[in-house]
């Protein structure tokens, strides 16, 4: 009995080991050996070439819808650009357009290019808002009065500046006419001590008027107070007047 048990196991042993798969070696080819290059037949090489579908240098033909037409024309320019050296530096001129437009904005602002880019209002002189410009007429304490009241300070520092006016004209410094500008009046007081006072002034106006500057209270004070002093320092007795004669010391500055 332990005999042929002995036998079965030497022959299930025997079977498990032949049922192994055997490994198999892969015999790479030799790379030695001479490269054959084959060329396609001249009739199919000139079949690829006549054929449109490979042809990718020619441009597609122009569709006959002008819409079609105009957008594919737009398309091409907006590609050509983007392909150009001129974009690669698109920023840069972004760049220097916008601090030149700000620039240009500033000047237009302080009136320094108003010789270039006039305004009406600074063309016709001193015709403000349609309000009368007979400054003999008008109530000029009422008026600015009445502008702070309601909160309007620019009008109340226009007011001031034709209140000026006023003094300058009854003084004999200035001749008034409605049509002229500020640049004139200053200019007609060259020969006075009051024309660097008057021209300081003339430009808070332009910067506040003109230039649609904020102005709140306090600073309209400060404004105020050296239209005041001008006022007072024009009607004195001894201010000279247009004809020559004495003149009046600059006021105090503030």
């Amino acid at each position: 009995m332990a005999l042929v048990m002995a036998l079965i196991c030497t022959s299930v042993s025997v079977f498990a080991q032949s049922g192994k798969p055997k490994s198999q070696s892969v015999v790479a080819p030799d790379d030695r050996s001479a490269i054959h290059v084959r060329y396609p037949l001249p009739e199919k090489l000139r079949e690829f070439q006549t054929d449109r579908d490979y042809q990718y240098d020619h441009e597609a033909p122009p569709p006959e819808n002008p819409v079609a037409r105009f957008f594919n024309w737009l398309y091409r320019r907006l590609m050509d650009f983007l392909t150009s050296e001129a974009y690669q530096n698109i920023w840069q001129y972004v760049l220097l357009a916008a601090i030149a437009g700000f620039v240009i904005y500033l000047l237009m602002k302080a009136e320094v290019l108003g010789f270039l880019f006039p305004k009406k209002a600074q063309s016709t002189g001193l015709d403000y808002e349609n309000l009368a410009e007979n400054i003999h007429e008008i109530d000029f304490n009422a008026a600015i009065e009445e502008a702070i009241s309601q909160r309007n300070l620019r009008l109340a520092v226009r007011l001031l500046y034709l209140q000026t006016l006023k003094h300058l004209t009854d003084s004999g410094l200035i001749a008034y006419k409605p049509d002229k500008t500020n640049r004139q009046y200053v200019y007609e007081l060259a020969n006075t001590q009051f024309q660097p006072d008057f021209e300081r002034l003339t430009q808070q106006f332009d910067f506040i008027w003109y230039g649609n500057f904020p102005i709140d209270a306090s600073r309209f004070d400060e404004v105020r107070q050296q239209f005041q002093a001008f006022n007072q320092a024009v009607s004195q007795p001894n201010t000279v007047n247009r004809a020559g004669g004495p003149v009046q010391p600059n006021f105090a500055k503030t």
